[in-house]
């Protein structure tokens, strides 16, 4: 089998409304996707979607680099192209290329891309709420995932003053009171603000806490870690403080994966497989992605395995989408029985 051809599609998705965090307030989110196809009709896709984070020259970085590789990428055997993945210089690209090499090889081979890596992988994974920021109408949007049986609601916090988020949690965990919460701090506070909001906020159901400090060290991590009884988790300060450090000196609980970010299916997943094996929970997330990058993102999370709810759950927020959202029930995430990903885009991205 050969790549035939290869096909690059641009999208700009507009929200329902503003996803803000820290660092970026997302109103449209940009990638582009490309396909890969045979010469029997089967074509694999991937998505690479710069962090927002990373504004107009990030985003026209990985966006080259991405157009470079589908020069490589046309009359080579797809399993010739994985091992020339170091070639691609972008870490979404490099994604964006793996995952559509994996969906069209594993449409050759018939089996579903979660299983790929391990034959037993679940048809399921357990997701929780993206509740975007917390401010007022953050409230309805988690009584509402409550009604949907969500067992975890995601909330940006570090966005306002303590105090005020603080209260405005409380009223929160009244008014959704079975719903338990992770709090994406995205590096807010000082060692000693942090303590002060854990302090505040410690008698609701906190599940887990990323990013609390503004400046993260091993030393300051393990010490919230020790005071707190629910995770302290890591995610971009992986790529500052070090894999190995981080899982040989036990500073964080919980470990937060963008396979975008990090820059491959197989990367992740061998990551992934490092944590568990020193006893750190694993979630698998994105921001905000595409349907193709949150489908790639779920098939990871069902081959890395294990019982924690993953970040995925963030279709809802996109007023238009390059493909069906995956289907959601009871804060579950249900995989498609198809070859490869089981999805492809449709409608003019599509198009040959």
């Amino acid at each position: 089998m050969r790549a035939a051809s290869v096909r690059l599609r641009r999208y700009a998705l507009p929200l329902k409304q503003p996803w803000r965090a820290a660092s970026a307030t997302l109103v449209l989110r940009r990638g582009m996707l490309i396909g890969v196809a045979d010469g029997e009709g089967r074509i694999g896709w991937g998505d690479c979607a710069p962090l927002p984070s990373s504004g107009e020259s990030g985003h026209a970085r990985a966006f080259a680099a991405l157009e470079r590789a589908a020069f490589f990428l046309r009359d080579i055997d797809p399993d010739a192209a994985l091992a020339r993945l170091d070639e691609v210089q972008s870490a979404e690209a490099r994604w964006a290329v793996e995952t559509a090499l994996l969906d069209l090889t594993c449409r050759a081979r018939k089996i579903a891309l979660r299983r790929w890596r391990r034959g037993a992988a679940a048809d399921d994974i357990a997701v929780n709420a993206a509740l975007g920021p917390l401010d007022e109408d953050c409230l309805g949007r988690a009584e509402a995932a409550q009604e949907q049986a969500f067992v975890f609601g995601k909330i940006k916090v570090g966005l306002g003053a303590a105090a005020e988020e603080a209260r405005l949690l409380r009223r929160l965990a009244e008014r959704a009171g079975s719903l338990r919460l992770r709090l994406d701090a995205n590096r807010a506070w000082s060692e000693r603000e942090a303590r002060e909001f854990f302090i505040a906020v410690a008698d609701l159901p906190i599940d887990g806490v990323e990013e609390p400090l503004a400046h993260p060290t091993l030393a300051g991590l393990r010490r919230l870690q020790q005071e707190v009884p629910f995770a302290i988790a890591v995610d971009e300060s992986l790529f500052e403080l070090g894999a190995d450090r981080i899982f040989s000196e036990g500073a964080a609980h919980r470990l937060v994966l963008k396979p975008a970010r990090i820059g491959g299916f197989a990367a992740t997943a061998r990551l992934a497989e490092r944590a568990a094996a020193v006893g750190m929970e694993v979630v698998i997330t994105s921001v905000v992605d595409s349907a193709i990058g949150v489908g790639a993102a779920a098939q990871l999370a069902a081959a890395v395995g294990g019982a924690q709810a993953h970040g995925l759950a963030t279709g809802a927020w996109l007023a238009e989408d390059v493909a069906p959202a995956p289907l959601l029930r009871a804060g579950r995430m249900s995989l498609p029985d198809g070859y490869g990903l089981g999805i492809a885009p449709c409608g003019d991205f599509a198009k040959g």
